[in-house]
């Protein structure tokens, strides 16, 4: 059976998302993170060497002040890259969700954890979006609008797009008026 056969055969259908099991988001998450976090961290670290470099040319600036400007900037970013770095691989180690009939739940947290209940009574809409370094890897990120208070949303990043929009068709509450 080649791969057309296999996607065409409705007997072989995705699994479903509802499984009880503690899941990590996609291990492909961490490598768009660092894309996205180094090139951000990069781009605005221009500003400051652009500034200080037009501050020197002109004048304005000692050698001495602009070699030492310099250097310091250098050494932030030289941190915040590595922080950019290091940081989405211990925030996947530390993301874990579970679909159930109930609802979501999502346990996550690097310094302060943090564990995230969703009862599907409580959601009143799912959004899944993908940003285009998420798309380059096939990754989305769904926010779940529940009843409460404003900002009552919940994300979840560094989902596979399949599990993502699944996850929000489960989530979804006129699911069982819409269910064949």
């Amino acid at each position: 059976m080649n791969d057309d056969e296999r996607t065409l055969n409705p007997s072989q259908a995705a699994p479903t998302i509802v499984d009880g099991v503690d899941h990590s988001v996609d291990p492909r998450s961490v490598k768009a993170a660092r894309i996205v976090g180094i090139s951000v961290t990069l781009v605005i670290g221009l500003i400051p060497l652009i500034a200080n470099t037009i501050g020197w040319a002109v004048g304005s600036m000692p050698l001495k002040v602009y070699l030492s400007l310099l250097g310091v900037t250098f050494g932030l970013l030289g941190l915040v890259v590595w922080l950019c770095y290091w940081w989405p691989a211990a925030h996947h180690k530390r993301l874990r969700y579970l679909v159930d009939e109930g609802g979501l739940r999502i346990r996550r947290g690097v310094i302060w954890r943090k564990v995230i209940w969703i009862p599907i009574s409580r959601v009143q809409h799912t959004d899944v979006s993908q940003g285009p370094v998420q798309r380059s890897f096939d990754l989305a990120t769904i926010t779940i609008h529940t009843a409460g208070t404003a900002g009552a949303s919940i994300s979840l990043a560094g989902l596979e797009h399949g599990v993502a929009t699944r996850l929000c068709d489960h989530l979804r509450p006129d699911r069982t008026t819409h269910a064949s």
